[in-house]
């Protein structure tokens, strides 16, 4: 090395350390999240007849354990394996991927996604495993194993029927008698009920606790003017895997509150000039929309609904009277719901003629 090369190596030495201590580092270089989200966990699965279903949240943190937006999951790649004749599980491989930008025939609820694999055959293993692919390349590790066994199910409840009433659903259903091939059924037979706000969608827990040994549930977690899509499925345990059927024909209902207001009280009526005026007092009812007038021109019940709409004030003025003739009234209270109340007291007025004289 010649003197001249040596001068250059010095001299680059030095304006590094310039440079280094000109930008006055004070903290530590930031190193970028690693893009490989952590494993997929807390995968549920179960078996309905030939088809396996499951389910798992996408991943919010990444292998070093910081968050990870859930956005940043573009794809899964689900592996799969079965058990062989010796009895052994086999190699896993690649079986499926679920793209996030379209994940069909996979859902996404919630940041849950839900998968099935059908067509399977009864009393065969099969193993499953589930990895995380992110925006950035990174890959996670396979999940851990679940292993499946497809059963065939008791047959799927007939004639679901969903009533809706005051802040209850009533359903029923036919009892199940035979496994889903048609042959006769003996054991346990229970059923579980699966609730959702929207058509075709319900939750992943039925409403009971435990699997029911009647055909009749009532639901009363329910909210008036709401509809509800309802689900029944038979198993054949009383306990996890329940070896459930297929889904029952879907129903649904929508509770609606019964009970009718409080007839209103105070009717008072007086004649006016080619007019006949009406107040009462105010009903309480928290969920009043409001009022019906009614009119009769004699003491039978024939009374005319006045208002075509609810009117929501406690006065009236009924602009259509003829002179010389005598009117019966009553007025009834209507809830949201359109239940209507009995009439208040009825009233009658007398409409004299008007007439002026002139000097």
């Amino acid at each position: 090395m010649n003197a001249r090369t040596q001068l250059r190596i010095v001299f680059s030495l030095v304006l590094m350390l310039a440079v280094t201590t000109a930008c006055g580092r004070k903290t530590d270089p930031l190193i970028p999240d690693s893009p490989r989200p952590e494993a997929v966990k807390d995968i549920k699965a179960e078996t309905r007849d030939a088809t396996v279903y499951l389910s798992w949240p996408i991943p919010s943190r990444n292998v070093e354990g910081r968050s990870m937006s859930t956005t940043d999951i573009v794809r899964f790649r689900i592996y799969r394996t079965e058990l062989g004749r010796d009895n052994r599980m086999g190699r896993y491989r690649p079986y499926t991927e679920i793209d996030m930008s379209n994940p069909a025939p996979a859902t996404v609820v919630n940041n849950v996604v839900t998968w099935s694999d059908t067509h399977l055959k009864n009393g065969q293993t099969y193993g499953y495993r589930i990895r995380a692919l992110s925006a950035r390349g990174g890959i996670s590790r396979q999940s851990e194993e679940i292993r499946l066994v497809p059963i065939l199910p008791l047959d799927i409840p007939r004639g679901v029927v969903a009533v809706g009433v005051d802040s209850s659903v009533d359903l029923t259903w036919e009892p199940v008698k035979t496994w889903l091939d048609g042959k006769p059924a003996a054991g346990f037979i229970g059923y579980n009920i699966y609730r959702g706000t929207d058509r075709g969608r319900y939750d992943m827990t039925p409403l009971n606790k435990e699997p029911l040994r009647d055909t009749a549930y009532k639901d009363s977690a329910v909210v008036n003017n709401h509809t509800y899509y309802y689900i029944v499925r038979s198993t054949a345990n009383p306990i996890l895997p329940w070896n459930e059927s297929p889904d029952s024909t879907e129903t649904s209902a929508t509770p609606r509150k019964l009970t009718p207001p409080q007839m209103p009280t105070g009717l008072t009526v007086v004649s006016g000039v080619n007019r006949v005026f009406l107040t009462w007092n105010e009903n309480k009812e928290a969920d009043l929309a409001g009022y019906y007038v009614y009119r009769s021109t004699g003491r039978s019940n024939k009374y005319k609904r006045l208002t075509d709409k609810i009117i929501d004030r406690t006065a009236f003025s009924d602009d259509t009277v003829e002179s010389n003739v005598t009117y019966y009234y009553f007025v009834t209270a209507v809830d949201q719901s359109g239940n209507e109340s009995a009439p208040s007291d009825k009233k009658k007025a007398y409409v004299e003629k008007f007439s002026l004289h002139h000097r």
